[in-house]
């Protein structure tokens, strides 16, 4: 894949209007996204985009979020994910630690919070640096909130 192919984020959501926000908010960042709406489309977009950042739902029509964020795992090792979700029955901290999520966010998505996450997490991967380092327990400061 030649370089300049590479997106800065994919967004994968599957309610378009949502998701279309998302992406559209994040430009005006000055970043490079794309945008999916199922999970097939997703691990495609993944191998040909290689995006830095990976803002993932949850629920998606075709696979869970864990099951594509183990497929974006193997595809992309160093890509950071970005977990959100309204519902997240069975969904302990240990899987998000274990699969590297770098950061939750509770479904509504407050859109400023998650562009300053992504943003962070861009700048870092562009200066070749590891992902941000894992809180310790469920993201708070607006992000995600602690999980009860």
């Amino acid at each position: 894949m030649a370089s300049d192919s590479r997106c800065d984020v994919l967004v994968v959501e599957d309610h378009s209007i949502q998701c279309k926000e998302m992406a559209e908010y994040l430009r005006h960042a000055g970043l490079v996204v794309a945008t999916a709406f199922d999970a097939t489309t997703a691990l495609a977009y993944a191998t040909e985009f290689e995006p830095r950042v990976v803002v993932l739902d949850y629920n998606l029509p075709d696979m869970n979020g864990v099951q594509v964020a183990e497929a974006l795992r193997a595809l992309l090792p160093s890509t950071n994910i970005l977990m959100m979700s309204g519902r997240i029955d069975g969904l302990s901290e240990e899987t998000l630690t274990a699969l590297g999520i770098t950061v939750f966010l509770n479904k509504p998505v407050p859109l400023g919070p998650m562009r300053t996450a992504v943003l962070r997490l861009v700048r870092a991967s562009q200066k070749g640096q590891e992902a941000a380092p894992q809180q310790s327990g469920w993201l708070t400061a607006g992000l995600g909130g602690t999980r009860r």
